[in-house]
């Protein structure tokens, strides 16, 4: 099942990664000594209940925030290298980002939402426009650009999550519980859509979740375990 390719580089190289929250007096260690090595074209999924340090780690693999030790390199940069601002244009560029809670903007059309990363990237016009249509046609809603998010149901917000995330053909998706606000139907769909689109354009993604339910996408399963990253055989969650 695994399309990554060994002629590529690793899309994610993670070292010794190290990060702590103060909660009062309390010094709270989410990770400690964590490592782990992503190929261009993997599927990841990252397992663990809520609060387990899933969404700690998209933070630290999308450059939100940084480290307390230890390096992460994502697409060949060492984003602890970065200022703020070159983070910030790594992120528009490089990575593309799927929400529990859609995240799109409501008072943009639906192909807005879509335009929008583009134009953070310097692309826009007639060929943009027509770029976004043609995603959100494979994706299922073309005829929908210019209506606006409220006027969707859920999966179809996601699914709208998942163009707009794959728009401006980032390396790496990050996607942060994607089916966490959806029943059990919808999210297989939206499931298998970014499984056939991710795929597709041979991207690297990691997906966080807390459901059992989607390990069938991945390539490898992955846990926060004491500090560290763990892989986690298939049959021991199935």
């Amino acid at each position: 099942m695994n399309s990554a390719s060994s002629s590529h580089p690793p899309a994610i190289e993670i070292a010794d990664l190290a990060k702590s929250y103060r909660e009062g007096t309390t010094t709270h260690a989410v990770l400690d000594g964590a490592s782990a090595t992503v190929a261009t074209g993997e599927i990841i999924v990252l397992l663990g209940r809520s609060g387990s340090g899933k969404s700690t780690l998209l933070n630290l693999l999308s450059g939100i925030d940084l480290p307390d030790a230890g390096t992460i390199t994502v697409a060949g940069r060492n984003l602890g290298r970065l200022s703020e601002h070159e983070r910030t244009l790594f992120r528009r560029r490089h990575i593309g980002f799927v929400f529990q809670f859609f995240n799109l903007i409501p008072t943009l059309t639906v192909l807005e939402n879509l335009l929008l990363p583009l134009e953070l990237n310097g692309r826009d016009g007639r060929d943009a426009a027509d770029h976004a249509r043609s995603l959100l046609n494979q994706v299922g809603l073309s005829g929908r650009e210019d209506g606006y998010p409220d006027r969707l149901s859920g999966g179809e917000q996601q699914r709208v999550a998942i163009a707009r995330a794959l728009v401006h053909d980032p390396d790496l998706i990050l996607a942060d519980e994607p089916t966490g606000n959806l029943d059990i139907d919808t999210g297989r769909q939206v499931i298998d859509l970014l499984d056939r689109l991710v795929r597709k354009r041979g991207k690297t993604m990691v997906m966080a979740t807390h459901s059992r339910e989607v390990i069938g996408l991945a390539d490898r399963i992955l846990t926060v375990r004491d500090g560290g990253l763990v892989e986690v055989p298939r049959e021991s969650v199935t």
